[in-house]
């Protein structure tokens, strides 16, 4: 495991502003000047993480744990050969806590990192904030997938795997929505760290490229500063009904089916690479905002069985999981690729901290929306199996569309 050695720099105009201000001179600093900028909450955590990388260069690195020094990915869903990333490189980094007063230390990283900060601590808001973010330009015709089209594309799957092509495949969907008329990016961000305690809240903006916002419940791979690697087998969805969910849940067949058929792609890929040693609970019932999942964990001692490399090589295997796919994976995912109309871009892609604070921790690019300058663009999948029902799989991605709907616009539930 590589060690963070960036040092804190104390700058020579220290202040306390509340954490909503702080995100909005960070956007708006950002968008003027083109930085690129990731803010992120994660699981469990009341810590706001901010990263800038001032470079103003988009750069496209494969996600090796053991070379890149510490920064932000960002992975589409379809990579090409390379396996390459996005990556923002860490020249400002800092958290804001909870607090109503905050009064970051920053790691300033490059020859601008300080320049940067005093400008930061300096920025006066302007009026209007609520537009203080990238849009990208080829999402102008972008179209809402239809109740029928979906539901055509998950019949065709069914009867796919009855003919023994895959066993399980997960077709996703799009709903394109305005933006509420006080809209506002930061406060935005703020009610899905409220809403989602749980979950890995995230805000992507880049230049060229747009933004991204979303709360996931599902870690793709985690490497922790005691080099323990952690993973997650997560499906099966049901809405949080009664006063006592977890105990009074009842999965189906197909939903126990469903999660039993990731767990065992997990099981695969340490199986190809000859690991034996690995800690296994689960499944069990998780809560994630207003809907329940199937989880199971999965840990293994990297220092134990002598794999130092071991979240490299798994994140290789995993991306894109069975989970947000489909098992075996090619065949569902040319099947995926001949019956979407869509690009999924970054849905179902990864995104996560690199080699900060001594852990690397990414996870699949769920529950999110790309933004427009007046709407947003929202994905969700369902996977189907051969006992799926059309309609309950349409259901279910209506279902993962309001989390966000329900943040960006609640009128237009």
């Amino acid at each position: 495991m590589r060690t963070n050695t960036e040092s804190v720099i104390q700058t020579s105009h220290p202040t306390s502003l509340p954490q909503d201000e702080w995100l909005q001179r960070i956007s708006q600093l950002s968008f003027e000047h083109n930085f690129q900028i990731a803010c992120w909450k994660l699981p469990k955590s009341h810590e706001t993480n901010v990263l800038l990388d001032l470079t103003g260069t988009i750069k496209h690195r494969k996600v090796d744990l053991e070379e890149l020094k510490s920064g932000f990915v960002f992975s589409p869903y379809q990579q090409d050969d390379t396996k390459e990333a996005i990556y923002l490189q860490s020249d400002i980094y800092f958290t804001l806590g909870k607090g109503e007063k905050e009064s970051p230390e920053p790691n300033l990283q490059g020859y601008k990192a300080q320049e940067v900060w005093e400008a930061l601590l300096q920025t006066k808001l302007k009026t209007k904030t609520n537009q203080s973010y990238y849009t990208a330009d080829n999402t102008l015709d972008f179209k809402s997938t239809t109740p029928e089209s979906f539901k055509q594309t998950v019949s065709k799957a069914v009867q796919a795997i009855q003919a023994g092509e895959f066993y399980k495949v997960v077709p996703a969907r799009t709903k394109r929505i305005p933006l509420s008329e006080s809209f506002n990016l930061v406060k935005a961000y703020l009610t899905l760290c409220e809403k989602y305690p749980n979950a890995f809240v995230s805000l992507v903006s880049l230049p060229g490229i747009g933004t991204w916002l979303g709360a996931s419940p599902e870690v793709l791979i985690r490497v922790d500063k005691d080099d323990y690697f952690h993973t997650m087998a997560l499906a099966g969805t049901q809405v949080v009904q009664g006063e006592n969910p977890l105990k009074e849940v009842a999965w189906t067949q197909k939903e126990i089916e469903e999660q039993a058929l990731v767990s065992r792609y997990i099981i695969n890929c340490f199986k190809q690479i000859r690991l034996r040693e690995y800690e296994e609970v689960g499944p069990k019932t998780i809560i994630a905002g207003h809907l329940m999942h199937l989880r199971t964990d999965y840990r293994v001692n990297m220092k134990a069985t002598n794999f130092p490399q071991l979240g490299t090589v798994m994140l290789s295997l995993l991306h894109p999981t069975s989970a947000i796919c489909g098992m075996p994976k090619q065949p569902a995912m040319d099947f995926l690729a001949a019956h979407e109309s869509f690009s999924r871009s970054f849905f179902s892609g990864f995104l996560g901290p690199v080699n900060i604070q001594e852990e690397t921790q990414l996870f699949v690019n769920l529950r999110c929306a790309q933004l427009l300058d007046e709407e947003a663009i929202l994905y969700a999948g369902a996977g189907v199996t051969e006992d799926s029902d059309p309609e309950k799989e349409w259901i279910e991605t209506e279902m993962k569309c309001k989390i966000m709907q329900a943040v960006l616009n609640p009128t237009s539930i």
